[in-house]
């Protein structure tokens, strides 16, 4: 059984990129939105990347507030996008005013349900092939 290397996680930094994220599936949980969108239309070179993206508005609260609730969404998706993150895709976590104020195991539990939605909706994580025996 042969293992495949871990893939590599980048950031989004351009705005064109979080509206390209933005156009493509999301699902909204309690305390995050997450998006994701397949980024191989976008350039070859990111086929093996894990690209993502925050985001918190002012609804969220003033710049202590946001900047708090981004800080726990970086922390939470560098935890759970090796696990459940795609290659080839970009995601983007949206803070929601309860992001702050959310316990670390129940905003952990949430981004991962929200991940295990958005993948069933897809294309298999892992292509597999059946072989026929007779």
């Amino acid at each position: 059984m042969s293992v495949s290397p871990p893939a590599i996680i980048d950031r989004l930094t351009i705005r064109r990129q979080f509206l390209h994220v933005a156009q493509g599936r999301k699902a909204a949980g309690r305390f995050v939105l997450l998006q994701v969108r397949s980024s191989a239309d976008v350039k070859a070179e990111t086929k093996g990347l894990i690209r993502y993206g925050l985001t918190a508005s002012k609804k969220v609260g003033n710049a202590v507030t946001r900047n708090r609730a981004r800080r726990r969404l970086r922390a939470a998706m560098l935890q759970l996008l090796p696990l459940h993150g795609r290659p080839g895709f970009d995601y983007v976590a949206v803070a929601r005013t309860a992001t702050v104020t959310a316990e670390w195991p129940a905003l952990l539990d949430d981004l991962t349900t929200l991940f295990l939605r958005l993948s069933a909706k897809s294309a298999p994580l892992y292509v597999t092939t059946a072989t026929a025996t007779s």
